[in-house]
C-alpha cells in the first residue's frame, strides 16, 4: 500500500459520494478495495470471509448467531486477525461500537476491529484488557479529509497488511501510540493555557516560589506562567531545533519521492505538521524513519536466541526490536526487553537489567559501569558483537530478572 493508492480511493469516494446510498454500496465500492490495498483477497475465503458468523451468548445464557461483515484470517485460514463492520455513510459510528465490541469478546484470538461507513475508518483494539474492546479507537482516518497526509496513513495501515501483520507488535505499538498521543494532547493543553492547569503551575513554580500558595498567589503564578511559556519555547526552538526539524522533514520526503511502499515511522512533513501532531490521528505512530537493522544487530539477536534456546527457552519468543539508537532483545513482547545492543556508539556496548556490581562480578574482564537510567541498569563494553558468546551468564541473568519483575500496569 502506498499514498497514491489511498489517495485514489479517496477520489473514488469524492466522485461517487452522492451515489453511495446504502451499506452494500459502501462495502463494494470502498471497503472491498480498501481490503485489497491491505493485501488480502476478498475472493479467497481462506483470507477473507463475508458475513462471518460467531455465537453470541446473551445474558440469559442462550447462544445466538452473530454476523460480522468481513473477517480477515491468517494464512492458515484458522485464526482471525481483524474484523470489519460497515455501516451506511454518515452513521454515527461511535453509537455502533458496541456491536464491534461484542464480536471481539467472542473470539479469543481476535484483538483488532475496524468500524467504518466507507469514508471514516476507526481502528479499535483490546489494549486495556484482552477481548474487552477499548472505549475509544486508537487510530482514525477519513477519505474525506483534505488535510490528510496519505503517506503517514499508508505507513500506519501497512502494519496491518497481509505481509506485515503481527498482532503482538501491533498491540505494543498501538499502546505506545496511545500513551504518546495522550502526552502530546496534555502538553498542547498546558502550553496553550498554562495558567489553567494548577498541577503544571505548582510544578513550574516549585523551587521558585517558596511562600504560602493561596488562591490569589496561584492566580498570580498562573498569569506569570502564561508569560513565561512563549519565551521558553522560543529559546528551545532555536537554530539547532529548526535544523533537526528540517532533517526529519527531508527524511520523510525522500522515500515518498522515490515511491517507497514500505511502512516507515514518520515525522511531520511541514512546519504546520508540528501543531498537527497534537490533533491528527494519522500521526500517532510518529517516530524515526531512519531505523535500519544492521548485520551486527541481526547477529546480536541471533546469539541471544541461541543462548536462550540452549537454556530451554523457545527462541521464537525472543523478539528483535530495533530503534535509531539501539537494538533490543525482548522476551514475549517487544516492550519486555532484557538486553540492549549499542553498535553505533563510540564504543560498542550492551545494557542489561543486572545491578552494576553483580554484572562486574560476572564479567570481571570487562569494563562495566552504571547505564543511563533511560537505557538500563548496567552497561558493559564489548569489542565486537560475537563477544556475547562468552557472556552467556549475563544474558541469562538479565532475562531471569525480567521474568521476576512484576507486570507493570
Amino acid at each position: 500500500m502506498n499514498a497514491d493508492q489511498l489517495e485514489k480511493l479517496s477520489q473514488v469516494f469524492a466522485e461517487n459520494r452522492e451515489f453511495i446510498s446504502n451499506e452494500e454500496t459502501a462495502k463494494m465500492s470502498l471497503v472491498v478495495p480498501f481490503i485489497r490495498l491491505l493485501g488480502y483477497d476478498p475472493n479467497v475465503p481462506r483470507e477473507v470471509r463475508l458475513e462471518y458468523t460467531a455465537d453470541f451468548t446473551q445474558g440469559d445464557g442462550k447462544r445466538l448467531p452473530d454476523r460480522m461483515d468481513f473477517a480477515i484470517f491468517d494464512r492458515s485460514g484458522s485464526k482471525p486477525l481483524m474484523i470489519i463492520e460497515t455501516k451506511p455513510i454518515g452513521t454515527n459510528l461511535k453509537s455502533k461500537s458496541q456491536q464491534l465490541a461484542r464480536y471481539i469478546s467472542q473470539l479469543p484470538d481476535l484483538h483488532f476491529g475496524i468500524l467504518t461507513d466507507g469514508c471514516i475508518y476507526q481502528f479499535y483494539g483490546d489494549l486495556d484488557s484482552p477481548n474487552v474492546m477499548d472505549n475509544e479507537p486508537f487510530f482514525t482516518f477519513s477519505l474525506d479529509d483534505p488535510k490528510t497526509d496519505w503517506a503517514k496513513i499508508a505507513s500506519f495501515l501497512s502494519k496491518f497488511s497481509r505481509d506485515a501483520f503481527n498482532a503482538e507488535t501491533l498491540l505494543t505499538e498501538a499502546e505506545d501510540s496511545r500513551y504518546r498521543q495522550a502526552m502530546v494532547d496534555k502538553l498542547v493543553r498546558v502550553l496553550r493555557d498554562p495558567g489553567e492547569d494548577d498541577a503544571f503551575v505548582k510544578w513550574l513554580t516549585t523551587g521558585i516560589y517558596t511562600g504560602k500558595r493561596t488562591s490569589q498567589v496561584m492566580n498570580r503564578m498562573g498569569d506569570l506562567a502564561r508569560e513565561a511559556v512563549e519565551p521558553a519555547l522560543l529559546r528551545v526552538m532555536g537554530d539547532e531545533f529548526v535544523e533537526k526539524l528540517k532533517e526529519r522533514i527531508r527524511a520523510v520526503r525522500v522515500p515518498e519521492e522515490q515511491g517507497d511502499d514500505k511502512a516507515t515511522d514518520e515525522a511531520p512533513d511541514t512546519e504546520a505538521g508540528v501543531e498537527a501532531v497534537g490533533s491528527q490521528q494519522g500521526e500517532k505512530f510518529a517516530g524515526s524513519s531512519k531505523v535500519v537493522t544492521t548485520e551486527d544487530e541481526s547477529r546480536f539477536v541471533e546469539i541471544v536466541k541461541e543462548v536462550c534456546s540452549k537454556a530451554g527457552y523457545d527462541p521464537d519468543l525472543i523478539i528483535l526490536r530495533d530503534t535509531v539508537n539501539y537494538c533490543n532483545a525482548s522476551y514475549r513482547r517487544p516492550t519486555k526487553w532484557f538486553i540492549r545492543y549499542f553498535g553505533d556508539s563510540r564504543r560498542k556496548n550492551i545494557t542489561t537489567l543486572i545491578p552494576t556490581e553483580e554484572a562486574r562480578a560476572i564479567v570481571a574482564d570487562r569494563d562495566v559501569e552504571d547505564a543511563p537510567a533511560v537505557f538500563g541498569v548496567s552497561r558493559i563494553y564489548i569489542d565486537k558483537v560475537d563477544d556475547l558468546l562468552q557472556m552467556k551468564d549475563i544474558i541469562m541473568r538479565s532475562l531471569s530478572i525480567l521474568e521476576n519483575e512484576p507486570d507493570k500496569p
